[in-house]
């Protein structure tokens, strides 16, 4: 295990090392643009290369030196289809809504060959009994979950450190509650996680749609596996609440372009991250936006019968940024109407 995750620290480092050719010579170079792209030079998105290469080389080792085959083998084919679609839609920029039915339809693919991915119950820590889905209920919510959070994750990587930074804590926050044969693939994946973060934090690359497709059903897949295998102790609501801030989150930006008359697909800055960096300097909201996310899962972890409290907690200081970024906006416009 030491030799394999030596192997993937490498393999992530020597990924990015050559990140810029390797992003010249793939098409996947984000421009500036002075409105959207606000970077000062053209940067690399082959952070998700860093991550998945020596990612999907441990699920496939995995695959074929386990007894758990078929469950690896179906989570390596999903990872290398998720990271192929990001990689053309970096290069392509597919339509929205070809690209999310080519991930639904994966998604499905995985659920139907390998069933231990797909939710079917849940058990609250606050229920004494379980809450089953039904017949075709468990396909669909679980697909709705995965293509969900794969857009939460892809809207709220706007901001150097911020995606890679939200999936080491989810990595991290699963390892503990996982069976010990997926310990290994967890930990390959936080190191190659840790390399990629340094670079992404300096600026000089970017984990482009190619790591956040493939990153986010990546970890969503592993984290309803976990959830199946352990429920007594890794509960429906405290896997909700991981992913609370950037999902709610995303549902806001959606919610608030429909009513805009905007396609929910449109770009904009009034996410999260942008809120955060109009009331402080990104470097501390940085560390505001990960402690949201990670200081309530490591609650729940050690006090799971509050988890609900935790997760009240997490939005009320949600909803606190975003009113007082209200209140701000709207006295601006004030100011600007009254005669000088």
């Amino acid at each position: 295990m030491v030799w394999g995750l030596a192997a993937s620290g490498v393999f992530a480092l020597a990924i990015c090392l050559v990140a810029g050719p390797l992003g010249r010579v793939l098409q996947v170079m984000d421009i500036p643009d002075g409105v959207r792209h606000l970077h000062k030079n053209p940067t690399p998105m082959t952070g998700g290369l860093s991550v998945m290469g020596p990612t999907i080389l441990a699920t496939g080792y995995l695959a074929v030196t386990t007894d758990y085959s078929p469950f690896y083998g179906g989570v390596t084919a999903l990872m290398v289809a998720a990271l192929l679609l990001g990689l053309t839609d970096d290069r392509a920029h597919i339509p929205p809504m070809l690209r999310l039915g080519l991930s639904t339809g994966s998604v499905l693919a995985l659920m139907i060959f390998v069933p231990a991915t797909t939710v079917t119950f849940f058990h609250f820590s606050f229920l004494p009994f379980a809450v089953f889905l039904a017949g075709w209920w468990g396909l669909g919510f679980t697909a709705l979950s995965m293509v969900g959070l794969q857009n939460a994750l892809n809207m709220a990587d706007g901001k150097n450190g911020l995606g890679v930074g939200l999936c080491l804590i989810w990595v991290a926050l699963l390892v503990p509650y996982a069976p010990g044969h997926l310990v290994p693939l967890l930990a390959v994946m936080l190191v190659a996680l840790g390399v990629t973060a340094a670079f992404n934090l300096a600026g000089r690359l970017f984990l482009g749609d190619s790591g956040t497709y493939s990153l986010s059903v990546s970890i969503g897949v592993l984290t309803v596996y976990v959830y199946n295998v352990n429920f007594s102790v890794l509960h429906a609501d405290i896997v909700a609440l991981w992913f609370l801030i950037p999902v709610i989150d995303a549902l806001r930006l959606i919610l608030y372009r429909i009513m805009s008359g905007r396609s929910p697909f449109s770009s904009d800055t009034i996410h999260f991250h942008h809120l955060i960096e109009k009331l402080m300097p990104w470097r501390w909201g940085l560390i505001v936006y990960l402690s949201l996310v990670a200081a309530p899962g490591l609650a729940a972890f050690m006090a799971p019968d509050w988890t609900a409290l935790w997760g009240v907690l997490s939005i009320a200081v949600y909803s606190a940024v975003v009113v007082a970024n209200h209140w701000d906006t709207q006295a601006r416009r004030l100011r600007l109407r009254m005669p000088h």
